[in-house]
């Protein structure tokens, strides 16, 4: 056990390094992912020697790239993968295959081996799944065009990550049995997918037993857990990418009724890990070597970001519309991916690469990483300020005009699908309204989905919820449950999405109307003083026979004293 102590004191002080200088990003106005970078270059051999056990960080942060992975597949269904083959199957190879050909070109011409340069243009292939989603999520961008298609590209580049692996293995170790060596990774993959199929088609169902789960809402959590890291062990065991195993359950899981929930509740341990996992990133880098070689390593940077913004743009360009959405998720992209490390440290292992032109490769990654929040953040107005400048502006306004489709928008948000919240339903029927509920329950939602309307399994106390709702598009609000509490919850976390949106909320007790109010409700129901003014209504029915309707209007203040400014 005592040698366990040292591990969690390096946890210890990769995890406050990351906090320091994260929240120091964030006081800059930068993203606190180039924190988390800094903070493990800092506390890394290279300058201040604070952890020792830099391996073990490592090996416990490549569960952070699988959990990230893992709700990256939670948000997606085979069928909706499939809708994207064009744009992420034939994009995403040709981007890797031109990327990985010009690289090694260039390597061979700079008069490097042929092993070596099939080893850097397989790493310089790959782009950063976890800084990149991380940035558009943030910002909400991946529901638009641009996000898409770099979302695409992203899984593509990920499921490459196997062949890549056994490419560089391959010409590392000088094997001559490449595709015997082919053969069994595929069967291995196909038997660890066939494994999660028959999980999560026939044992899950009966885990989730939607009455255990209504009493104890933690289990799917735990379930979702178990199911992500069994995968990524079963994929080390078969000697595949981990991370692509617990992708690959997450896309099988994405097909539950708790997805949603599952992926909102995932999410603190995924921040976890993946910190943990940019820290040891930051580990291995050497930045006295960095600041010698400053030259040379910017100018490697720049030549590999524009050679991957011009292959993705020219890949994507045959098999979608709209120059700007394209060059937006071209420049988002255009980094060198943390999965690269892993193919780097292959090289690196078996002699093929040098340290030298491994640590110019980690920080040229180093630099391209710590770009890309700044680039992806601003990647619509970048890519709209070069084609304003370099494409025709006839020809510009010709491929803008193509229609895309849209998130849904100018809905109404219904939290709660109790009887009040299916009388408001009803009511906006006639309307036209479109209308998305959220509960937890997951009975509700399905008589909410067979009354025609978008239902959604989750808490919406989670900011993730919300936003899988699009929340920021919606026309309004309504939180009709009961509970006082989990209400100012979820008015809180509304209105620090989308100040913009009304928020309806129901308030149970009088007593509570006014902290509601306070809070961010912009028009607070108060039940108590409805119930007391319909009971005053009917009381003055039997007393008064001939009491008028506008008699009780105007003696309303004086009945009913809860009612005033802010509640309905």
């Amino acid at each position: 056990m005592q040698g366990a102590w040292p591990l969690i004191l390096d946890l210890l002080i990769a995890l406050s390094g990351a906090l320091l200088l994260g929240l120091l990003a964030e006081r800059l106005r930068i993203n606190s992912i180039i924190g988390y970078l800094i903070a493990g270059a800092v506390a890394g051999p290279s300058v201040l020697g604070l952890i020792e056990q830099g391996e073990a960080v490592s090996a416990i942060a490549e569960v952070g790239v699988a959990l990230l992975l893992f709700t990256i597949g939670l948000e997606f269904s085979w069928k909706r993968l499939i809708k994207m083959g064009r744009t992420g199957l034939l994009g995403g190879v040709v981007t890797i295959t031109v990327t990985l050909l010009v690289v090694l070109a260039t390597c061979l011409a700079f008069g490097m081996s042929i092993q070596a340069a099939v080893v850097l243009g397989a790493a310089a292939s790959l782009s950063s799944t976890a800084i990149v989603l991380r940035v558009m999520r943030q910002r909400n961008d991946l529901d638009t065009t641009h996000g898409r298609h770099a979302l695409a590209l992203l899984l593509m580049q990920d499921i490459a990550v196997v062949p890549l692996v056994l490419i560089v293995t391959f010409v590392s170790q000088g094997g001559s049995d490449v595709w015997s060596q082919v053969g069994v990774a595929v069967v291995k993959t196909v038997a660890l997918v066939v494994g999660l199929v028959i999980f999560v088609s026939q044992v899950v169902p009966r885990l989730l037993d939607e009455r255990i789960v209504a009493r104890n809402r933690e289990l799917p959590i735990i379930l979702a857990i178990v199911t992500c890291v069994g995968a990524t062990w079963a994929a080390h065991e078969l000697k595949i990418s981990p991370a692509l195993g617990a992708f690959f359950a997450g896309i099988l899981l994405a097909e539950s009724k708790f997805s949603a929930q599952m992926r909102a509740d995932v999410l603190p341990l995924r921040t976890l890990f993946v910190t943990l996992f940019f820290v040891s990133v930051g580990l291995t880098a050497d930045l006295p070597w960095m600041g010698q070689n400053i030259v040379l390593v910017l100018a490697v940077s720049a030549g590999i970001m524009t050679l991957k913004t011009l292959a993705t743009y020219f890949s994507l360009r045959p098999f979608t519309n709209g120059v700007i959405e394209v060059l937006a998720a071209a420049l988002a992209v255009s980094q060198i991916g943390e999965f690269s490390f892993v193919l780097l440290n292959i090289g690196r292992e078996s002699t093929v690469i040098n340290d030298e032109i491994f640590q110019l490769f980690i920080s040229v990654t180093m630099v391209t990483l710590l770009m890309t929040p700044l680039l992806t953040g601003r990647a619509t107005k970048t890519a709209r300020y070069l084609a304003i400048r370099f494409i025709p502006n006839r020809k510009l306004a010709t491929e803008e005009k193509e229609a895309h489709p849209d998130p849904i928008k100018d809905h109404v948000i219904i939290i709660g699908y109790g009887e009040a919240g299916q009388a408001t339903c009803e009511s906006l029927t006639e309307s036209g309204t479109k209308r998305l509920v959220i509960d937890l329950s997951p009975k509700v939602i399905h008589r909410a989905e067979q009354n025609g309307l978008t239902g959604l399994i989750g808490d919406a106390t989670s900011a993730e919820i919300l936003e899988h709702a699009h929340i920021q598009a919606a026309k309004a609000v309504l939180v009709a449950m009961s509970d006082h509490n989990i209400s100012r919850m979820v008015v809180g976390q509304a209105k620090s999405l989308a100040p913009h949106v009304p928020v309806v909320v129901r308030s149970r007790y009088q007593v509570h109307a006014g902290e509601l109010d306070m809070i961010g409700g912009d028009h607070v129901v108060d039940e108590e003083g409805l119930v007391g003014e319909k009971l005053a209504s009917k009381i003055l029915e039997i007393v008064v026979p001939n009491f008028s309707v506008d008699q009780k209007e105007d003696t309303s203040d004086t009945i009913s004293p809860s009612k005033h400014d802010g509640y309905i």
